[in-house]
């Protein structure tokens, strides 16, 4: 039987951490064209309720870029962040679509691209490319995930030192 209080540095326990904010991603459903008190969910209206639009959503996805454009990794990060991924629309999908819209010699998509690359991926989903637009325009942005050690107390313990 092992002790995990003993174990230490790369052998302590690995933990899927989720930012724990609150995700504000809405789901393709009926109940999509309105917002829970009752107004229509055009996209000044998410604005205002998400403050997210889709090109800040672009942005926040281009954040290691300083041109401002996005490759093929976050583009399909997105997809996955904003549970776009299924049965029906899958990562080889989004490399599809990424590989649709960009420039030949090209490594990564500009803003219209990114668009272009939404209506492509809703047209693979089945659904109306406003919903997708909608659902991105939800997102907070990329979730982060990391490893978090669990307690060691010849670490955390400084009385031990």
């Amino acid at each position: 039987h092992d002790d995990k209080s003993l174990y230490t540095g790369t052998h302590a326990g690995s933990l899927l951490v989720k930012r724990q904010e609150s995700r504000k991603t809405m789901r393709a459903s009926a109940e999509f064209a309105k917002t829970t008190d009752g107004r229509e969910a055009t996209p000044e209206v998410l604005r205002e309720i998400f403050g997210n639009d889709l090109k800040q959503v672009f942005t926040d996805y281009c954040a290691q870029d300083e041109a401002g454009t996005m490759d093929n990794k976050y583009f399909t990060k997105l997809a996955k962040d904003c549970e776009l991924l299924g049965a029906s629309l899958q990562e080889r999908d989004c490399d599809i679509a990424f590989a649709k819209v960009k420039n030949k010699d090209a490594r990564r998509i500009t803003y219209p691209q990114f668009l272009e690359g939404l209506s492509v991926l809703a047209a693979k989903k089945g659904m109306d490319l406003e919903v997708i637009k909608k659902i991105v325009a939800a997102s907070d942005g990329p979730i982060l995930y990391g490893t978090v050690a669990e307690k060691n107390r010849f670490h955390d313990d400084k009385s031990l030192y």
